[in-house]
């Protein structure tokens, strides 16, 4: 039987407000006690269910949880009893001693008692949902926050405990342009924060931005946007941080851990509605849809899994280079020989570093500030060239 250590990721998908650009899956509703204990009794069936099936499907005997990470939604409207509740559970019956333990979390969800109550519980980062430190920006994005809710929530971070935590921007917003972002900048590096993301605002189908702007950014011109990735670049590089992915930016040692998972294509589960899971070649979902979700396992006592897909290794190659080229340090060539049997060819490197898109060192390849940019389109041209 084998032992195997995997990142654990919740998805919460309660908000009190649903923002106009968000397509991740999320309801509007006052969470009320009720529904937190109905949730966390749907968690618990869910994961002793996982054990089982791992167990079965691939004889993963002993499972080590090595990060948590809250998601959302908004994970910081439940109660810090529920986590607490849910911790113990995973203590009993997992070896669940994590290093990183992160909370997704809304400026306006927080007051001091709360953020104390969330760091004793066990959490040990937030990711806070900052998107904008101008008030016209958050007015634009339709957040419930204000900038003075941003200060506060910063001041209860800082009481409470927590040395990591993450201030998560939208840029690209209609109006913002390189001196607004290079104020907000400044602004958030007055507090310290060890780790920064920075996402560009886009306009995903069936949202209420997409219908607004037809799904086009006609505000913003490919220069200007490449303007506003210098700005970022080189304000927090001045300041001590590395962009250790493409839209995330940390002081050394305060990579979020959670994440790194992902990009280097290591295993974790996804528990909630739409979460996913990834265990060797599988790939699964819940659907997105929380009474089915807890129907299905409150009344059925079943996994609510909606997609089974088995990577074969072409898949797998595919998969390593888009996430590998996310990360600052790229993918090596020898391992994607030796893991997936499948190579790039010479020239279509060459291509790649004529066109200052790609960089080769040490038969390893990443991707330049120009790639980054372009990273979609750079990868979609490596997939087609891959040889076996």
């Amino acid at each position: 039987m084998k032992k195997v250590n995997l990142g654990l990721y919740l998805h919460v998908p309660f908000c009190l407000k649903k923002c106009p650009y968000c397509d991740f899956y999320s309801i509007e509703t006052k969470v009320t006690k009720y529904l937190e204990n109905k949730f966390l009794k749907a968690l618990k069936e869910e994961l002793k269910l996982l054990k089982n099936f791992l167990e079965e499907r691939f004889e993963i005997k002993a499972l080590s949880f090595i990060t948590f990470y809250a998601g959302g939604g908004t994970p910081s409207l439940l109660s810090p009893y529920f986590y607490e509740d849910l911790f113990n559970f995973l203590t009993k019956n997992f070896n669940f001693s994590p290093k990183e333990l992160t909370l997704e979390a809304n400026p306006e969800t927080l007051t001091l008692e709360k953020t104390k109550a969330f760091y004793e519980v066990g959490f040990n980062r937030i990711s806070l949902g900052v998107q904008s430190f101008s008030s016209r920006g958050l007015k634009f994005l339709g957040r419930l926050h204000t900038q003075k809710n941003i200060f506060k929530a910063l001041g209860f971070i800082k009481k409470s405990g927590f040395k990591n935590f993450s201030l998560d921007f939208i840029f690209g917003w209609k109006g913002q342009g390189e001196k607004t972002l290079k104020r907000e900048i400044l602004k958030a590096l007055k507090f310290n924060p060890p780790h920064l993301s920075f996402y560009e605002l886009t306009l995903e189908k069936g949202t209420p931005f997409y219908q607004i702007f037809k799904g086009e950014k006609y505000w913003i011109k490919d220069e200007k946007l490449m303007n506003l990735y210098k700005t970022i670049e080189e304000i927090l590089e001045k300041n001590g941080y590395e962009r250790y992915e493409i839209s995330n930016y940390a002081i050394p040692n305060y990579e979020c851990k959670h994440n790194l998972l992902y990009w280097k294509l290591k295993p974790y589960l996804g528990l909630g509605p739409s979460a996913t899971s990834r265990v060797e070649n599988l790939r699964w979902e819940n659907p997105r849809n929380l009474n089915y979700y807890l129907n299905s396992l409150l009344k059925e006592k079943k996994l609510p899994l909606k997609i089974i897909e088995n990577l074969n290794s072409y898949e797998l190659a595919k998969e390593y280079i888009f996430m590998g080229l996310r990360l600052k340090e790229g993918i090596s060539l020898k391992e994607l020989k030796r893991k997936y049997n499948y190579y790039l060819p010479k020239n279509a490197l060459d291509t790649l570093i004529r066109e200052n898109l790609i960089k080769e060192e040490k038969e390893r390849i990443s991707l330049t500030f120009k790639g980054k940019l372009l990273h979609n389109q750079v990868v979609y041209y490596l997939w087609e060239k891959l040889c076996s």
